[in-house]
């Protein structure tokens, strides 16, 4: 079985309303599997680009070096050598950095989970929206919908996300905050939740499987890839400073 399998066996009890997913391989071959074993196969489906995984541009694939003295960045780069970068700010040659996948995140939040949340609260209907990301994205995505509770209090430890497994899911759940009606409320206003965490990387499915050697979920899917990956995974996640944190 594999690792997909496991979570589709470990959700199939949940009624998924809606899934969103990244529109990359991995990440839309595994809601596919989650999909079938549903009771409705043919819920709703999304892939969408928003979803992607923070890019690395130029330095997609390659491994960290060692920063040499007197060596402009830029002058790095034309070597072909990438030094390890330490600040949201910093990104690689034609990527993204860590403050841009977070806009990103934002943008995920009003395109894609807003609208699910006011027709929750018009039709009165409970929905489960399913989201399939990637990692350092979807640490992104999570801040970016607790942003949106300025009153929350912490109740699981979200600030050390990174190094989630593969497949394991987090919880959410999220209202939105009674206030304005939508006739009265500014079309560039925030809208606020109410958000509580219920779960933070939740990986039982995973515990009688087997390490893949490839595909699906699979550590070793881009080895080179994955020695930058690991080093951001080893980073404290920060909250901003007027986080409700």
């Amino acid at each position: 079985m594999s690792q997909a399998e496991a979570l589709s066996e470990d959700l199939k009890r949940v009624r998924i309303s809606t899934i969103f997913s990244s529109d990359l391989m991995r990440a839309k071959t595994t809601a596919e599997v989650v999909r079938g074993k549903q009771v409705d196969p043919t819920l709703s489906f999304h892939e969408s680009t928003l979803l992607r995984e923070q890019s690395f541009g130029a330095g997609e694939g390659m491994k960290f070096s060692k920063k040499e003295k007197g060596l402009t960045t830029a002058a790095h780069y034309a070597k072909g050598k990438f030094p390890a970068l330490y600040t949201r700010h910093e990104s690689f040659p034609g990527g993204e950095s860590l403050d841009d996948v977070s806009r990103r995140a934002d943008a995920v939040v009003d395109e894609l989970l807003v609208p699910q949340l006011l027709q929750e609260r018009e039709d009165g209907s409970l929905r489960t929206v399913a989201i399939f990301s990637h990692g350092l994205f979807l640490v992104e995505l999570i801040l970016a919908i607790i942003r949106r509770d300025r009153a929350y209090k912490g109740d699981a430890d979200v600030r050390n996300l990174r190094g989630m497994k593969n497949t394991a899911w987090t919880r959410l759940e999220v209202k939105i905050k009674e206030g304005p009606s939508q006739a009265t409320r500014p079309c560039n206003a925030t809208i606020a939740f109410t958000v509580t965490v219920t779960g933070v990387n939740r990986h039982a499915h995973l515990s009688n499987l087997r390490r893949q050697k490839g595909g699906i979920g699979s550590l070793a899917h881009d080895p080179a890839q994955q020695d930058i990956r690991t080093f951001l995974g080893k980073q404290s996640l920060k909250p901003p400073r007027k986080s409700p944190y």
